[in-house]
């Protein structure tokens, strides 16, 4: 009975606030210093006295030291009530609780000023105060009045203000400060791998760098005979290109078709028996879906296929697959020869064999500095752009030859309605092989340049293409023209170069036949 009377007494005459607001009037609180005397004094004597009558008591105190007086005031509750008291996670409660655990950091000596409470003073144990301090945001430490940092008898419940702002004032007082946990640095990450050594090939061709021009020749041999000499003269003669020829094997022709003095620049020649529908569709990504259905529904020459045995179901005329297949492959000779030589060429070049130039292909000096592809003017068909001729740098030449590539991954006809537009797409007569390169290089954002154009595309009776008209030509085997106005627009600008090129010819021999192309869309 003295004991609780005791307590009580220093309960109300001895708070914290009470102590600390003495201490600062120079007044030590010598009556609450007595009473916590008196009751450390109490305490020993209940203690021995509860010793002499209970040996089981006095050893269960042994062993677990002062966490018995604890049981007295600073135990925890039974049940759910004492969880948080206890420090225990209750994971079916939507009660927020510290999401980590703090470290602390005791200042003996320390009494936190007053101001910047939370609630009032409670009556708690030091491993509590932390519990309540931790779980409060808040919370930014706690003080208590003693010399001892773990609280009267070592682990006792005393008064306790939890504060939201540390600071300290010398006095007889302990203060607690909360210190965010030292977060455990992650492992660094492993380090990145050492970037793959770029190709030479790669950096040369986007660089521009390389050597020399290649030019692509393919299809079937038409009109060599006719025109080989000026071919020789004002194309070979001017570019001095590395020649790549690939097409068809001719029935009778097992070693190729004659050559001319084309054979003095070709480096390579192959000349196959081709089964290009059976490549089409082992090549094509989901071939029924995407040719039989995706292609087949877009109108237009772009997707020629009579030149295919069988022709696809519609049977449409033109033989545009056929040359998406040769270009293709002289791409892929080209490739080859680079790798042997160990460098890329520097431009590559796109002709035909029945061009018959009239005057002498621009020099390389007029055209080298420019990043774009070179195309003679005219022929720019139903709005897409002249397919029978080009110049460009190496790094270009991939898109420009890349049709059978993005028609057999299935491309095409995104890429078309993302430039041309669903109208010319979806619409009649539908794209061309014109139109169709156009959207490649748009697609790419590959620029394009014109030079006057100085070749027509030649023809006779006998020997012409199965889909057009031969004209000029009174005999079967006189020359003659494919298209008239083709003829007409190289015959005047080739009149206006004659015999060579300069500056000033570059401009004033260009002519703007563009009106005679437009299409119906």
């Amino acid at each position: 009975a003295t004991l609780a009377r005791a307590r009580v007494r220093l309960r109300c005459h001895c708070r914290p606030g009470r102590a600390l607001a003495l201490h600062r009037l120079g007044v030590m609180g010598a009556p609450c210093q007595r009473l916590l005397l008196l009751l450390a004094l109490a305490g020993s004597l209940v203690l021995h006295a509860s010793a002499e009558y209970d040996d089981d008591e006095d050893d269960e105190y042994e062993q677990h030291g002062a966490n018995d007086e604890d049981d007295d005031e600073g135990s925890c509750p039974a049940g759910p009530a004492g969880a948080e008291c206890r420090g225990e996670v209750d994971y079916g409660s939507t009660t927020p609780h510290p999401a980590r655990r703090h470290e602390w950091k005791a200042f003996e000596g320390c009494a936190i000023p007053a101001g910047n409470d939370i609630g009032g003073p409670e009556y708690v144990t030091i491993e509590q105060a932390k519990q309540k301090c931790a779980a409060d945001e808040a919370c930014a430490g706690f003080t208590f009045e003693g010399s001892d940092p773990q609280g009267p008898l070592s682990g006792g419940p005393i008064w306790v203000n939890l504060k939201t702002v540390f600071d300290c004032v010398d006095a007889e007082w302990i203060g607690y400060r909360k210190l965010e946990p030292q977060r455990i640095a992650a492992p660094a990450p492993p380090p990145p791998p050492p970037p793959k050594p770029k190709d030479k090939h790669a950096i040369a061709l986007e660089s521009g760098r390389g050597r020399g021009i290649a030019l692509c020749l393919t299809g079937q041999v038409r009109m060599l005979g006719t025109t080989h000499l000026t071919m020789e003269q004002y194309l070979l003669g001017v570019l001095k290109p590395d020649v790549f020829l690939y097409g068809p094997k001719e029935p009778g022709q097992e070693d190729g078709p004659e050559l001319y003095g084309l054979k003095n620049y070709v480096v390579e020649a192959r000349w196959e028996h081709e089964d290009i529908r059976t490549q089409l569709y082992q090549e094509t990504r989901s071939a029924g879906r995407v040719i039989d259905l995706e292609y087949l529904e877009v109108q237009g020459n772009w997707f020629g296929n009579q030149c295919l045995d069988p022709p696809l179901r519609d049977n449409r005329p033109g033989s545009a697959i056929c040359l998406y297949y040769n270009q293709k492959k002289c791409l892929d000779m080209i490739r080859e020869h680079e790798e042997v030589r160990a460098d890329p060429y520097e431009f590559v070049a796109i002709s035909r064999f029945d061009f018959r130039w009239l005057s002498p292909h621009p020099p390389m000096d007029m055209l080298r500095d420019v990043d774009a592809v070179w195309i003679p003017s005219g022929s720019d068909w139903e709005g897409g752009i002249n397919d029978r001729h080009a110049l460009m740098p190496r790094k270009h030449a991939d898109v420009y030859l890349g049709a059978w590539k993005m028609v057999t991954e299935g491309e095409a006809k995104d890429v078309m309605l993302d430039t041309l537009g669903s109208m010319k797409v979806n619409g009649y007569p539908g794209p061309n092989t014109e139109c169709f390169l156009k959207a490649r290089l748009a697609y790419h954002n590959i620029n394009i340049e014109r030079f006057a154009n100085v070749a027509y595309l030649t023809c006779t009776q006998r020997v012409k293409s199965r889909w057009t008209q031969c004209y000029g030509t009174a005999t079967n085997d006189a020359p003659g023209w494919l298209y008239k106005e083709e003829m007409e627009h190289a015959t005047r600008i080739a009149k206006c170069v004659r015999s060579s090129w300069t500056a000033k010819k570059f401009e004033d021999c260009k002519e703007d036949i563009s009106h005679l192309y437009r299409g119906f869309r």
